[in-house]
């Protein structure tokens, strides 16, 4: 990678790093913030899903547009409306403003994500794209590790959650400048090209995403990465309603969230280049095996070591299946479609989240909050299952 390149993949390094602590600053609390202002933990479930089901919608699209409109425009807008999301959260007093809060996040998820993503890939070699993605998601990783754990400290030092609200969204918009100054604008579109590239990608969306789902590299990667996030979308909903009913405080349940990320930070720049190296199917099976152990002994060892130690080893798994999952798709794509690959990745990924919350929020409706997790241990197994069935498509 030549030194202009470099400064490129550092500039976006940077800004998924700062955008990703503000939204993680709050995850510690942000559940129980919700409840304070009378919202039940299953409805909790599905505020938080409306940011799930908006990538459905709007993710696969916005990749395919990033190929042709150019990433750098996108990936501002995108930033700008995650540091707008948690200064909503600052001054709310009721449901609506979480809802509309909730809305503008998954705009901002969708239009940051697969330009910048697709933007990362294509600054490696083809060869080493999973080394890239590894690299890239660090900067997730990172402020997952320490996000929760600060906004969790914060709790005991501010006198209330909408001063934290406001640092995030500080924190956040610092990433839109970032990006301003130092990524590069490939596209010379204008304004009118390019309501005319958005007419025509809107024309092509159902012929291209049918094509991609043709191949079946791409096939077994969706599978994958939509039973993930059906079982990891409800851990930053569900678990710190679970550990406050145990009796744990914000910042017990910011140390388990940052330890879920912190082994996730570990593995997370290695697996792409193991995965480059061993083949993508063992790092898959191997991540869907351990978080099945995470999931269902969460709600058996109910103390603080149990809980620390369990959500980690969630994390661990999230890193083995998480990025490789994501590569397996480049892998079958060509350089100039991988935004669209990382779009339909994105998608799949929202839709799995978007049907998950739907399942949980009905299962602590009829049941326990504990049932979150054995379900999600089932739906992990079942899912291994269907991969080790369909393991011929990784080599397909």
């Amino acid at each position: 990678m030549d030194k202009g390149k470099r400064r490129i993949f550092l500039a976006i390094f940077v800004a998924n790093l700062l955008s990703t602590f503000g939204d993680a600053m709050p995850a510690s609390f942000q559940p129980l913030f919700f409840a304070s202002l009378g919202i039940s933990a299953a409805a909790i479930g599905l505020v938080y899903n409306i940011r799930n089901i908006v990538q459905t919608i709007i993710r696969a699209p916005i990749g395919s547009m990033s190929d042709r409109l150019g990433r750098k425009r996108l990936m501002l807008i995108g930033l700008f409306m995650l540091a707008l999301t948690p200064f909503i959260y600052s001054v709310s007093h009721d449901t609506f403003l979480p809802l509309l809060a909730m809305l503008i996040s998954g705009f901002g998820i969708s239009l940051y994500y697969p330009p910048s993503e697709a933007y990362a890939s294509n600054l490696y070699p083809p060869e080493n794209v999973g080394e890239a993605m590894g690299r890239f998601h660090l900067g997730w990783a990172i402020s997952s590790i320490i996000g929760p754990f600060v906004g969790g400290l914060l709790t005991s030092v501010l006198p209330s959650y909408r001063y934290i609200f406001q640092l995030a969204s500080f924190i956040t918009l610092a990433s839109v400048v970032v990006i301003f100054f130092y990524a590069k604008d490939e596209s010379n579109i204008s304004l009118g090209g390019a309501s005319n590239e958005v007419g025509r990608t809107l024309r092509e969306f159902p012929s291209t995403i049918v094509r991609q789902l043709k191949n079946r590299r791409v096939m077994v990667a969706s599978i994958t990465i939509f039973s993930h996030s059906f079982c990891n979308s409800g851990i930053s909903t569900f678990f710190p309603l679970f550990a406050a009913g145990l009796g744990f405080n914000e910042l017990m349940i910011g140390v388990s969230l940052t330890l879920n990320a912190l082994l996730m930070g570990i593995a997370l720049p290695f697996m792409g280049i193991v995965s480059d190296r061993i083949g993508r199917l063992t790092p898959i099976v191997l991540g869907l095996t351990v978080s099945i152990i995470g999931f269902a002994f969460i709600p058996i060892f109910t103390g603080a070591e149990g809980l620390v130690f369990f959500m980690a080893m969630i994390g661990l798994g999230a890193a083995l299946v998480f990025p490789v999952s994501q590569v397996t798709i480049f892998d079958a794509l060509p350089e100039n479609e991988r935004g669209a690959g990382t779009g339909l990745w994105g998608t799949v990924m929202s839709l799995g989240g978007t049907i998950g919350m739907f399942v949980m929020s009905f299962i602590v409706s009829i049941s326990s909050l504990e049932w979150v997790f054995y379900f999600s241990a089932a739906f992990t197994l079942a899912s291994l299952v269907l991969i080790l069935i369909m393991r011929g498509y990784f080599k397909a």
